[in-house]
């Protein structure tokens, strides 16, 4: 009964491969799960797939307001403003000394939006800007001993925070959530990656399957 399964199984995933051209497993895991709820899909009126979608995307846009209400307790007294200056934090970390363009690509932030945050960064003195080597037109940034603690710090004291956010969730759930959320972001990561210039027809013949 076993290897019947296994054999279900990658037939199913050779059904996946021909009909999205992936081996994406997180992917393959979505395409699966719509396909086996498809009669229930087909009997669902299309007003109430729309009404699904609105509410996926209300929610997580409400949440977002959430975290970021609770994330001022413990920004605000280490000097920063919104989570999006520690996210500048995080990624300048990560990178050594990214050119400020690499940033701003990297924390989703536009080029108006992300210059200030980065100019206000500049002049508390958490991060400063060095010259590029090779090429003195770009502008390369790294953390200063302060930016480099103030990371540290929102990083030990944000561990409530995360335990807050997850709610009641069981283990299981938040496994359920994370591999959920992990597929929409990577998802959405490459369409900004890649196709972010797209019309939104485009992006929607070539990603949904």
């Amino acid at each position: 009964m076993q290897g019947e399964k296994v054999v279900e199984l990658v037939n199913l995933f050779e059904a996946f491969h021909t009909e999205t051209g992936s081996d994406d497993l997180k992917a393959f895991s979505v395409w699966l799960n719509r396909r086996m709820h498809e009669p229930d899909l087909k009997n669902d009126k299309g007003s109430n797939i729309v009404e699904a979608n609105r509410f996926i995307v209300w929610n997580i846009h409400r949440l977002s307001k959430y975290f970021r209400f609770h994330a001022k307790s413990f920004l605000n007294p280490n000097g920063l403003n919104n989570m999006d200056e520690y996210f500048f934090l995080v990624s300048i970390n990560n990178r050594g000394t990214p050119a400020k363009n690499e940033v701003y690509k990297d924390t989703i932030s536009e080029l108006t939006t992300g210059a200030q945050m980065m100019r206000r960064l500049i002049n508390i003195g958490m991060v400063r800007e060095i010259v590029d080597k090779k090429d003195k037109r770009i502008k390369r940034v790294e953390l200063t001993a302060k930016g480099k603690k103030t990371r540290e710090n929102i990083f030990e004291q944000s561990k409530k925070d995360l335990l807050l956010k997850s709610g009641n969730l069981s283990e299981q759930e938040k496994m359920q959530l994370k591999s959920l959320l992990t597929y929409l972001e990577q998802f959405h990561g490459e369409i900004y990656q890649n196709d972010s210039d797209k019309p939104v027809d485009e992006i929607l013949s070539k990603y949904l399957f």
